[in-house]
């Protein structure tokens, strides 16, 4: 697996893991049901979306399990071997989940600054996403966490907790946040939420479109980049379902391209983009995968100096990514 080969798993103590107790483990761990269409309710679109999507989630929630019984770090370094390259980036997620949750029990070193150690260079997207699932199920954990991520992308912590009321309590979700969220971190909910939206519709472009429109208008642009995101990162989807998503975006078409780039600066990252994601990247931006991930990390050094400081950065990022691509539409 190519993906492994930027980890560098720790040694000694730090390498450790103190598993909780049985009894814990038993009251925390997710039965990989819980994933399954039949089960959740979800829109079907074909059976192909429907494996592929179970997939991820059962992906998801091997990584969380294994932070329940691991007893070094080692055991994540093999357990990612054996995941498909598809999957591996979900798995590191659902292990920043758990990572997270383990380190609300007491009497334990912590857990999650080393997973984002191992983890975070190769899987920033995931790794800080998956911790806003644990926010959504622990609210009190929610300043130490924060204080943990790295600066710049800790706005995707409340990504993944748009994500998670998206996919766990969609009809709730869909009438607003379960919460209100200040500032920016609303938008980024909303990003998460979109991405909810994508499963919820069965990987169905004209089904996460007709949601998204029976939505408020000013929450559209931020849905449709957090599906322009999912659309791009977990699929199944090729050019024409990319063209297709851009065509109904309309007035938004700019923010799913943005959610596409960032997910494809994800997948060349950790060296897992699929052959058919490849082509319908170019076929949206017009330029090969590597060329704009090249672009989408020099527009995000460029946001560093000036806005890392006041917590605006990941914002200035995203916006000069949807400039980017209306100014290659307008050429």
């Amino acid at each position: 697996m190519t993906g492994m080969n930027r980890i560098t798993l720790p040694e000694g103590d730090a390498n450790r893991l103190q598993p909780p107790a049985a009894f814990i483990r038993k009251f925390l761990a997710l039965d990989p049901k819980r994933v399954e269409f039949r089960v959740r309710g979800f829109d079907l679109a074909e059976k192909s979306h429907e494996q592929r999507l179970e997939s991820i989630g059962k992906a998801f929630l091997r990584g969380y399990n294994l932070t329940l019984s691991a007893r070094s770090f080692t055991e994540f370094g093999q357990a990612i071997k054996e995941e498909a390259d598809l999957l591996r980036g979900f798995f590191v997620e659902g292990g920043a989940m758990g990572s997270a949750l383990i380190d609300s029990l007491p009497f334990r070193k912590a857990m999650l600054p080393r997973y984002i150690a191992m983890f975070g260079a190769q899987y920033p997207i995931l790794v800080h996403a998956g911790v806003g699932l644990t926010i959504s199920k622990f609210s009190w954990r929610e300043k130490g966490i924060l204080a943990e991520l790295d600066p710049f992308y800790r706005w995707l912590a409340y990504d993944g907790l748009g994500y998670h009321n998206m996919y766990f309590e969609p009809d709730k979700t869909l009438a607003g946040p379960k919460r209100i969220l200040p500032g920016y971190a609303s938008r980024a909910y909303d990003q998460g939420a979109g991405r909810g939206i994508w499963f919820i519709s069965g990987a169905d472009v004209g089904k996460a479109a007709a949601t998204i429109a029976a939505m408020a208008s000013d929450r559209q642009p931020d849905l449709w980049a957090g599906v322009g995101l999912a659309l791009c990162y977990a699929g199944p989807a090729g050019a024409k379902e990319f063209l297709n998503a851009k065509a109904l975006a309309g007035p938004c078409a700019a923010d799913m391209a943005m959610g596409v780039a960032i997910a494809c600066t994800a997948r060349v990252k950790d060296q897992s983009l699929l052959p058919e994601v490849r082509e319908a990247i170019s076929v949206l931006w017009n330029m090969t995968p590597e060329a704009l991930t090249e672009r989408v990390e020099a527009m995000r050094q460029s946001t560093l100096p000036s806005a890392l400081a006041d917590g605006t950065a990941y914002a200035a990022w995203r916006d000069k990514i949807t400039q980017a691509f209306t100014s290659r539409q307008s050429d």
